[in-house]
């Protein structure tokens, strides 16, 4: 058995998901095949026999179209997805150019304004021709999408648009351009229902298409070339097995395994551990790492393609194609709606026809229930609604990636947290000293010269800000300008610290090992510390802390109040993980997972909403019902999740659920307009008490009540 990628194209909803996974899935030769509409992907599991080109024929039989995962294929599938999205937007600018003519006109006609030279808007015939192009080249996707609906027995949000736009078009056609009664004009109606949908669908695929842009941009940033210890050639030149060199300050080019040497390496991207390891002989080293200090000879475990970058992208594929695609609700009330409307409008002819006995009264009344009983509000209620919910989150710093996430994050009952960059600062900070003036000025010379994140923490603040000593003399030290003109013989201690010399006297700045290894006593610490040392005696103490985001505590409880469960999943150990538990007061705390273990344990979670900020999340936020990145992390980070959070403030996910709460609450008051102009009209159109031209009239009222209620929404005051 093998397994294949293929990009689908032609999907428009999820009863297309539907065909394709049947039609791959009735082959013998396929033990399964997975579906995804919002990554437009198949994942083919299928036994040697059947071949890509077949695989392929097969979704072109079912109407669509198929592409090779594959880097062989990707320039391909780049120039089919930008002619998709060009011909996206050039029908959406189409849509509106042809649109506003006929929405100025219905504005006029509201409001009973009459404007010399502008009569030849309420014409029939002008109206038809902008209206056809609109509905039979611009809503050719949703006539498509029904066809592929009614096909699989179900009537989705397609059937609903082409039902309701055909009604409007053909009515205006038929009772006003062939019959003449100007009062039944309404083809405005179907071109604003077929130009907010469109334009509903562009907005969702411009935020799609950038993951595709943030998983280049991760497997470009990879080194190119990598140190053979008889020279430097291509990376993909590498085999397993193959001996490397990895210098000091160089990024760890593959998934290694060390043979000689020690050094400290950053591994956050993976662990989203703050403090860098350090690695020795035997030790693993995974793609990505930064080495810090020292050279090291290294030997291969996974070439390029099974690196634990491309294992990872591959991973949060997976899991974004594992995620379910949820039935709208506007789809799941055309399955009931729809039906019921047709037999309403085939019951009241043949009653008509039967009790008049005049074929063309019963068209009439025929004809009046479906105008009143047209679907065009409900067609309006969601897209109008999610619109405006996205522009209303976007207003609180909320960039809403996958409209899905909006209906989804109002059911959520758990959220897992990642630690670093999330719920703390992500960055180490020198809260205090102990030691005197001339120490400081000390330390900082021996750190200027080191890699460590925590020696560029402390230069940065102590030659940009004043701060506190904490000895006894409590002394207000100014920013420390000093030269390192006496700063010599400058050596990285691996695992250690710094030592140099300062105006002939040896120096010494590291962790409690390194003043082990010089035989001298410090004061323990359960914090992150600095010493400085020389050779006789410890001489001060530099105190750094990651601090918790100061809207953290405040947010967790909001959701405990919601009654949501908070867990935090983290790459940190158990010690550095349970430090911020007496200020946050989590749920749970899970320590030491790798990113793969936070996207199983999230896999296992019903209704679980995933936020975090680094590469170490990419899966766990693509396995998510809704992923949630701040915008202060890694781009891939931001391209898996479903939402992101502009500036990285914690309190936005009590903001993201407020938004859910009240679009949803809107969809349903649109729905709620939508039926109270049907239940009243329908009868009364089927009993012949209100003609075609006044039940035009009732539609359009109920789809402006509809676009009102959304715009509603983005006047909405948040807190």
């Amino acid at each position: 058995m093998r397994s294949q990628s293929f990009v689908i194209t032609g999907m428009t909803c999820a009863n297309c998901v539907n065909t394709v996974s049947k039609a791959l899935n009735a082959s013998d030769h396929v033990s399964e095949a997975t579906v995804n509409l919002a990554t437009e992907k198949a994942k083919v599991l299928a036994d040697d026999q059947l071949s890509d080109q077949e695989i392929i024929r097969l979704v072109e039989a079912a109407g669509y179209g198929a592409i090779v995962n594959d880097k062989a294929h990707q320039e391909k599938i780049a120039q089919q997805a930008k002619k998709r999205e060009q011909r996206l937007y050039f029908s959406l600018v189409g849509s509106v150019i042809l649109t506003l003519p006929l929405l100025f006109e219905m504005i006029l006609h509201v409001f009973q304004w009459h404007i010399p030279g502008l009569t030849f808007l309420s014409n029939p015939i002008f109206q038809l021709v902008l209206a056809t192009p609109v509905q039979f080249i611009v809503g050719a996707r949703f006539y498509v999408g029904a066809y592929h609906a009614l096909k699989n027995k179900s009537a989705n949000m397609d059937v609903l648009v082409a039902l309701g736009t055909s009604v409007a078009y053909f009515s205006s056609l038929i009772l006003s351009v062939l019959m003449g009664k100007a009062n039944a004009l309404n083809f405005e109606s179907s071109m604003v229902i077929i130009t907010l949908v469109v334009m509903g669908k562009v907005l969702e695929h411009r935020a799609k298409e950038k993951t595709t842009d943030a998983i280049t941009s991760l497997m470009s940033a990879r080194a190119t070339t990598v140190h053979r210890l008889s020279g430097d050639v291509a990376i993909e030149a590498i085999k397993k097995g193959e001996k490397i060199r990895i210098l000091a300050g160089e990024k760890v080019p593959l998934d290694v395994k060390i043979l000689s040497g020690t050094a400290s390496f950053d591994e956050s991207h993976l662990t989203g551990e703050d403090l860098p390891v350090v690695k020795s002989a035997g030790d693993a080293l995974f793609e990505g790492g930064i080495n810090l200090d020292s050279e090291i000879i290294a030997q291969v475990v996974h070439d390029l393609n099974d690196s634990t970058i491309s294992r990872m992208v591959e991973m949060m594929s997976e899991a974004q194609s594992a995620k379910p695609n949820i039935q709208k609700m506007a789809d799941r009330i055309s399955n009931i709606f729809v039906p019921i409307v047709l037999i309403i409008a085939l019951l009241t002819f043949a009653i008509t026809w039967w009790v008049s006995g005049v074929l063309l009264t019963a068209i009439m009344h025929a004809v009046a229930t479906l105008v009143i009983a047209c679907p065009c509000a409900l067609g309006l209620a969601t897209p109008t609604a999610i619109i405006s919910g996205t522009g209303l989150a976007a207003k609180y710093g909320l960039l809403i990636k996958n409209a899905n996430a909006l209906e989804l994050a109002q059911t959520i009952k758990t959220i897992f947290f990642d630690k670093t960059g999330t719920i703390t600062t992500g960055k180490f900070e020198l809260i205090a000293f102990d030691g005197n003036q001339k120490a400081l000025e000390t330390l900082y010379l021996l750190e200027s010269r080191s890699n460590h994140p925590l020696a560029k923490s402390l230069t940065k603040t102590v030659s940009a800000e004043r701060f506190h000593l904490t000895a006894t003399d409590k002394t207000l030290l100014t920013r420390v300008s000093v030269s390192t003109d006496s700063l010599q013989n400058v050596t990285e201690i691996a695992g250690r610290g710094v030592t140099a010399t300062i105006d002939g006297q040896q120096f010494y700045a590291g962790n409690q090992k390194l003043m082990q290894d010089l035989g001298l006593d410090v004061p323990e610490s359960k914090n992150t510390v600095i010493y400085l040392a020389n050779e006789k005696q410890w001489l001060a103490t530099a105190t750094f802390g990651s601090t918790i985001k100061p809207e953290a505590i405040d947010t967790i409880q909001q959701l405990k109040k919601r009654k949501i469960k908070t867990v935090m999943l983290t790459g940190d150990n158990a010690h550095s993980a349970q430090k911020i538990q007496p200020y946050v007061h989590l749920d749970e705390i899970k320590a030491g997972l790798a990113p793969e273990e936070k996207a199983q344990m999230i896999q296992k979670t019903p209704d679980a909403m995933m936020v975090g900020d680094g590469i170490n999340d990419a899966i766990a936020l693509a396995s998510s019902s809704v992923g949630v990145a701040m915008a202060t992390g890694s781009d891939i980070a931001m391209e898996a999740g479903d939402v992101t959070v502009i500036g990285g403030k914690l309190n936005k996910i009590t903001t993201l659920l407020d938004v859910s709460d009240k679009t949803m609450r809107k969809i349903k008051q649109n729905y709620f307009w939508a039926f109270f102009y049907n239940v009243i009209g329908i009868p009364l159109a089927a009993f012949g008490l209100l003609n075609p031209m006044l039940a035009a009239a009732a539609m359009s009222l109920s789809s402006v009540s509809v676009i009102l209620n959304s715009l509603l929404l983005t006047k909405t005051h948040l807190k």
